[in-house]
């Protein structure tokens, strides 16, 4: 450390124990020193800043407002969408046809089935 170095140690160790020091000779607890030092740093009011602080307001407030609204939208669209889907007649006539094409799929995995087992002789019609 350099000589000015270990100076203003000194002189900063020496400032800071001469605050601890009260009128009547005793040192004050580290809480009251704490108590007694503080920093107040504000603006004063003006039209900016409290126009800021209001438009800031009425944005929270808005966006409040618009995610409430979000949500009635989004349940009301559920509840309206699943009573549509349930009585759509676009959704029975997609459910029939997809039953008759299940049926023809399996009716033709069956007659497959039947055709590479072989007929018997006695079951294979003449030819004409």
């Amino acid at each position: 450390m350099t000589k000015r170095t270990v100076w203003f140690l000194i002189l900063f160790l020496g400032t800071s124990f001469s605050l601890l020091v009260v009128s009547s000779g005793g040192v004050m607890p580290g809480g009251k020193l704490l108590a007694q030092v503080g920093l107040v740093v504000g603006v004063a009011p003006n039209p900016y800043n409290t126009l800021n602080d209001q438009l800031q307001q009425q944005q929270a407030q808005l966006n409040q407002q618009a995610a409430d609204l979000a949500a009635r939208e989004a349940a009301f669209a559920s509840s309206t969408n699943a009573a549509e889907t349930a009585s759509s007649p676009t959704t029975w006539y997609l459910m029939i046809a997809v039953i008759v094409i299940g049926f023809l799929v399996c009716l033709n995995f069956y007659l497959d089935y039947r055709r590479s087992k072989g007929l018997p002789v006695s079951e294979v019609p003449p030819r004409v």
